[in-house]
Order: C-alpha cells, then structure tokens, then sequence
C-alpha cells in the first residue's frame, strides 16, 4: 500500500466508526475517485488483520479479524499508540526494525510512525538513550541497565493502572497519565504469578521487574522473527541441575516455548537461570563449596573496605557498627554475583534515594568507584546497586549518629593526649559525635565546615566563628559543665527550629 492509503486505514481506525468517501477526500485533501481507487486497492491488497466494510449512503468501516494477533483493546490516542511502540522497540533493543513494518503493526502511515519517533524520542531522553535511524533498521540505542529501567517504568505504570497495590516506581507523568496497552504484559504477569505459586517463591520488586523485562525481550524477538544482534555471548557457569533452581528454571522456559510455540536459545535459558539463583542466593545450599568460600572472602573483604572508606571520608565511625558489617556482607554476597553475571537489577526507589540520601549516596558511590581504581572489585557498580547499598549506612547513620551534635577536637601534635581527650568525651557524651581530631598547625578552614563546636586545647576561639570550649586534656569536672551547658542550650534551639 502506498503512503496515502496508509493515512485511510488510520483514519478509519481513529474514527471508530463509518466514514464516507467525501469525508476522506477532504482530510486527504484529493477527489472522491481517488479514495474509491484507493479502497479498491486496500481490499485487493487484503492485508492481514483487518478489512473494510462499505455500507451504501454511510461510507466506509475498518472492521479487525478476531482471530488476529490485535484482538486486544484498541488506541484510543495516538499517546497509547506510542508508549506500546517506545515498549517494543525497549524489548528489542539493540536490534532493529523497519518503518515499514512498524506501519504494518499499527494500521498507520509511515509519516506517522516518524511523527511518532519524535515524541518517543523526548520520552527516553531522560534514560539516556536514543532512537537511531540507519538504512538498514531503526532502534533504540543505550545500556541494558538504561533500557530496563524504562522498561520497569512502563511496566509498573502498567500494574498500578491494573489495579496492583505492587507498584513503587517514581513514574512520569508523560509516561503515568498514558493508559499503557500491550497484551504480552497480561500475560507475563499471569506465568509470574503461576510460576511463584507452583515454586513458593516470592519474587520482591527488583528481581521482579528485571525478569519481568527479561521475558518480555524474550518473547517479542521471537514471536516477531526479530534478527538478533550478534555479539558474543558468554554463560559464566553451567547449569546446576541438582539445585533447586533448575525445576523453577525448567518449569519457567518450558510454559515460555509452549506458550508462544518458540524455541530458546541456550543463552537466554542460562541468563534466566541466573536471575533466579541471585534472587536466591542467601541461601547458602545454592553454591557448590569452593565457589561459596572464594565468594564469602571476597565478599569480606570488600565490606570491610567500603566501610573502612566510608568512616574515613564521613567522619562518623561505620566500623564499629557490627550489624552494618553483617547485613551488608550478606547484601554484597548477592550484589557481587549479580555483577559477576551481568544481572542488573531494577532499584524502583533509586531516584527518592538520591533525593532524600545524597550525601551518604554520593560518599558510597565515590568509594566505590575509589575501590575500583585501586583494583580491590574489578566490577562496576551501577547506581542501581549504589542505592541498595545506601540503605545500610543511612540505617546505620539513624540509628547511631543522626541525633547526634558533631563536634572537632583541636589539639597539639600529641597523639596520646588526643587519644585521651576523644575517649573521655565519647565515654561522658553519647550525644556528642566527634567527627575531626585535628593537630593546630594543620587545621584548615574548610576543617569547621561540618561541625556545631569546637573543642580545643590550646585555644579559646577558632579561626572562623564557631562555638569553641577550651578544655584540659584530661577532661575536669569544670571542662564537662560547660559541654553540657552547650548540649542543653543547642538541643533547645534545635527544638524552636523544629516547631
């Protein structure tokens, strides 16, 4: 069909109802003859899907076959049209397709489908990926993690709108007030849902959404005989059939090739296999012996490093939380096999993070990149993961320091008499934080910025101004007067703030 016979089937599909062939000779600015030369040559056409219906004295009606693969509701605005579009071109990324089988899929013209395009294109902006159009394909060109985002963005705007109280996602509103149409959604949900009954399994959000994507990629590409990129492809351990992965493995791949009378590749059947084993990594049956004990030292040694790193840039003392250490060395086990395999998780709270935790997310992901250069992990660790790991310390910074006043010891170059201070003021003042203890001749400016007061001894008043109590090194009964003195007034103010 040409480009004008394109713009009737759109129109027809638009109006819903009989057009005549006045009424198209006007939108199409050309005379009744062509329309009815036009008509006559879609019906001879008879492309699959649909066909049209004259009626005398009423026009023209696009009727759709029930058997065909669009018997699903319909687009009610061309914005429906284009999420479901900006969806699949997600789902077979980086592979390509061609405007013109874009317009078949649609029932549109090809000047709609590039109209498309630009609305799509501000849609994924944000995400960091781009629309491509090349001779040979268009896609959707970005990293796995960037495309899987906006995939889970879809899909959770989808579930909230299906009625699933499931959803946490910061959706936006170009994508939220959109109603999102696509049958393969339906019906993954319904294989997850049988698949986490049939294994008792309780897939939390992030795993969720990135198997979610992962099917959803797999199906499209090949119920649509999509050409698959070649690269090469790489299964980083065999398939352990005596673990209890494999059944839930098995029973997923076998409902997937039944259903949509496919075949999967081996890749595709090994990448689902290490999704659900990092879901189901605590548990430590799931490793063979010697894998679990390399893993348990690397894993041991990074935690103790990131926090070590952490303390150090912050000034509040990580290390000495043990539950921070025990909590994100079981985090860091899976997140490490995760990366190993290239599994990238969906985090759908990453952005509130950021927003409501940036200084302890900016300081984690610093060290982290600071632990890849100095070659400590070899992997890199995406926001995704930056923002689960913020968690920990943020809990540990609430629980330990967050009411606390931070305060900098100023001090000669003593290193004895420093010691004795710090440990006599964190014995007497468990409000107090001490985040500085820093030698005369060296302080900086700079050094006052995040503290509430000063503790020295061998000054009265700092060199900017700053509440200073000039104190003994042996902390008297006068010196812990006048700190408490400080505490009671500072926490007074802190309260008439607050109100």
């Amino acid at each position: 069909m040409n480009e004008r016979q394109y713009k009737i089937i759109e129109i027809l599909q638009k109006e819903g109802r009989y057009v005549t062939a006045f009424e198209l000779a006007e939108k199409l600015s050309v005379s009744k003859k062509t329309i009815y030369r036009d008509i006559q040559d879609i019906a001879e056409t008879n492309p699959a899907g649909y066909k049209i219906r004259k009626k005398e004295n009423f026009g023209y009606l696009l009727e759709l076959y029930k058997e065909s693969r669009w018997d699903e509701p319909q687009f009610d605005h061309p914005e429906e049209r284009r999420l479901n579009l900006l969806l699949f071109l997600l789902s077979i990324a980086p592979n390509k397709t061609s405007i013109q089988k874009i317009a078949d899929r649609y029932f549109v013209s090809q000047s709609s489908i590039i109209n498309d395009f630009k609305h799509i294109e501000k849609k994924i902006s944000p995400f960091s990926l781009h629309l491509s159009r090349k001779n040979d394909g268009t896609f959707i060109e970005g990293d796995q993690l960037s495309i899987y985002r906006l995939m889970s963005v879809i899909i959770e705007s989808y579930l909230t709108q299906t009625g699933d109280p499931f959803s946490q996602y910061d959706i936006p509103d170009s994508i939220k007030d959109i109603r999102v149409i696509n049958a393969r959604l339906s019906e993954i949900k319904k294989l997850l849902h049988h698949i986490q009954v049939e294994h008792d399994l309780l897939l939390d959000q992030p795993y969720y959404l990135t198997l979610f994507c992962s099917l959803l990629s797999i199906i499209e590409k090949h119920t649509n005989n999509i050409q698959h990129v070649s690269k090469e492809e790489k299964m980083y351990e065999e398939i352990d059939e005596s673990s209890a992965i494999y059944p839930m493995t098995k029973n997923l791949v076998e409902s997937l090739e039944l259903r949509y009378s496919i075949s999967l590749k081996k890749t595709e059947i090994y990448h689902l296999y290490y999704i659900l084993k990092a879901y189901k990594l605590n548990s430590r049956f799931l490793l063979d012996q010697d894998t679990e004990k390399i893993m348990n030292e690397q894993v041991k040694m990074l935690t103790e490093q990131l926090i070590q790193k952490v303390a150090e840039k912050s000034g509040y003392q990580f290390m000495e939380d043990k539950e921070l250490t025990k909590q994100l060395t079981l985090h860091l086990h899976s997140m490490v096999y995760r990366l190993n395999h290239q599994i990238y998780i969906i985090n759908p709270i990453i952005k509130s993070i950021k927003s409501n935790f940036a200084n302890i997310f900016n300081l984690v992901k610093y060290c982290t990149q600071e632990l890849n250069r100095e070659g400590i992990y070899n992997e890199f660790v995406t926001e995704e993961e930056i923002g689960y790991i913020t968690l920990y310390f943020q809990i540990s910074y609430d629980e330990r320091f967050a009411n606390k006043i931070p305060i900098l010891i100023e001090c000669t170059s003593g290193i004895g008499t420093s010691h004795l201070l710090s440990e006599k003021i964190r014995k007497n003042f468990p409000n107090i934080l001490i985040k500085k203890i820093i030698a005369q001749q060296r302080i900086k400016k700079s050094d006052y910025d995040d503290v509430e007061l000063v503790i020295s001894t061998v000054k009265v008043h700092s060199i900017i101004d700053k509440p200073t109590i000039l104190v003994s090194p042996i902390l008297n009964e006068e010196d812990k007067y006048k700190i408490n003195q400080f505490i009671k007034k500072y926490y007074q103010q802190q309260a008439i703030l607050s109100e």
